[in-house]
């Protein structure tokens, strides 16, 4: 087989292909074999008619797609392979001439193929990288969130229920004057002003007694995520059966204690201090490692096309429909809510869409630069870990190979991590000052020199 290669515009090339007698006359062999398995001919068993009986029969011509079809996939992908491109569509197919055995066999086959990169200088960047400090405010926030959530609720001898009061109540919605589903609970605790119900209801409680019965007249949203009361009128039937009140654990060493191997308030405070100097650590690199690489982006040259963008928009919006019925919620719901067409909400992603296309192209093209790859060895590992999250067929098909996207999405994931981890190390870090540290330090000097 013949190849050459013709560049066109828009990262399409023309490839002009050219198959010898030879091997025109061994697709013409194969195309038999699968042929033959398809007729019928009296007097021979399927499968076991004589080439020349068949071709008495049909005709020659009955060979002709076949042996184009394998030809044409057995050339193409040989040209692809010796010029080293990389197709993001299927090719569109022109023939010359009609196939024939003893002749060779031409046509082309015109593809959009990935643009080429050119890398700027991706090991001389000098980044900006926080140093995350922590400050007593932090610590003393975190200790008191922690004391809310260990919270009680007790009860009181309160008459009328006020703001800020936790209320037992059960309740029963009605539109048009029937239940409607969802709409009812028994014993249930709101805290009045929280928040947490439709807007009325929590304020519509004020005042009440125990034992009290009250309807609250009310209007669900328009945006509401259920479409039939979406801003809908309705009657809630509450009753009242408990005032209840928060009460909040004592910071002190008990406190400490209970919340690991402690022996003072002290202690669990460094405790908690440390664990949120990791935290804003790994926030912190998390950011030093996207700000390299949108750097290592920037300085490249990346020339898009429609297909890859289009490509990188349809998986935007799968997985946008995704999150949304995940909440109930339809795409053509959201799309009437927000009052915009499905080609608004695609020009609304497009910019998303094109820096997610760069990215995986200029990280692929410095994985390329630097020859990073991918081992068995560390593919086998981290297959092995995702499986344990995966049902038990799931894991049996992967390992019977029946699901090959999934290793090779492992492995892009893989040499992407590897990349990353790369471009990182090339990076100097440039610390930022951080004030904090400095502001208490200065606060508490300021404290000595006045006692």
């Amino acid at each position: 087989m013949q190849s050459t290669i013709e560049q066109l515009e828009n990262n399409r090339v023309l490839l002009k292909l050219e198959a010898d007698p030879q091997e025109v006359a061994d697709a013409f062999d194969q195309a038999y074999k699968k042929v033959v398995q398809r007729v019928s001919v009296p007097g021979f068993r399927k499968g076991k008619v004589p080439r020349f009986i068949l071709e008495k029969q049909f005709g020659k011509e009955v060979l002709y797609q076949d042996a184009v079809e394998i030809l044409v996939t057995k050339s193409y992908y040989e040209a692809i392979l010796q010029h080293k491109l990389e197709p993001i569509e299927n090719p569109k197919i022109d023939f010359e001439d009609q196939i024939e055995e003893g002749k060779p066999f031409k046509f082309q086959a015109e593809v959009e193929v990935l643009p080429e990169v050119k890398l700027g200088a991706y090991k001389e960047l000098n980044v900006k990288k926080e140093q995350p400090v922590v400050t007593d405010d932090e610590v003393e926030q975190e200790l008191k969130a922690l004391q809310e959530r260990h919270a009680e609720l007790v009860a009181t001898e309160k008459q009328t229920l006020e703001k800020g009061d936790f209320a037992v109540i059960d309740f029963e919605g009605y539109l048009n004057e029937k239940a409607f589903p969802g709409g009812a609970a028994q014993g249930y605790t709101i805290e009045v002003g929280s928040g947490r119900l439709i807007p009325g209801f929590e304020e519509g409680l004020i005042g009440m007694a125990p034992g009290e019965e009250r309807n609250l007249n009310l209007t669900f949203p328009e945006d509401y995520h259920q479409q039939e009361l979406a801003g809908r009128e309705v009657v809630f039937k509450v009753k009242l059966h408990e005032i209840k009140r928060k009460e909040l654990p004592a910071l002190d060493d008990e406190f400490a204690k209970e919340h690991g191997d402690f022996a003072t308030l002290d202690d669990f405070k460094a405790h908690l201090r440390k664990r949120i100097q990791e935290y804003k650590e790994e926030a912190a690199n998390r950011k030093f490692e996207e700000e390299v690489i949108k750097q290592v982006v920037a300085g490249s040259t990346v020339p898009l096309t429609d297909t890859l963008i289009n490509r990188e928009l349809e998986h935007l919006i799968h997985h946008m429909e995704h999150d949304l019925e995940a909440r109930g919620l339809k795409l053509e719901e959201y799309l009437t809510r927000t009052e915009q067409t499905m080609e608004q909400l695609r020009d609304q992603l497009r910019p998303q869409a094109e820096e997610r296309v760069k990215t995986d192209l200029v990280l692929t093209a410095v994985a390329q630069a630097e020859g990073i790859t991918v081992s068995e060895d560390e593919l086998k590992d981290r297959v092995g870990y995702l499986l344990q999250f995966y049902p038990p067929e799931f894991r049996k098909d992967i390992l019977k190979g029946k699901n090959p996207s999934f290793i090779e999405n492992v492995r892009s994931s893989l040499e992407r991590e590897k990349t990353i981890k790369l471009l990182v190390g090339f990076a100097a870090p440039e610390q930022e000052a951080v004030t904090a540290v400095k502001d208490d330090e200065d606060e508490r000097e300021e404290e000595v020199k006045e006692e």
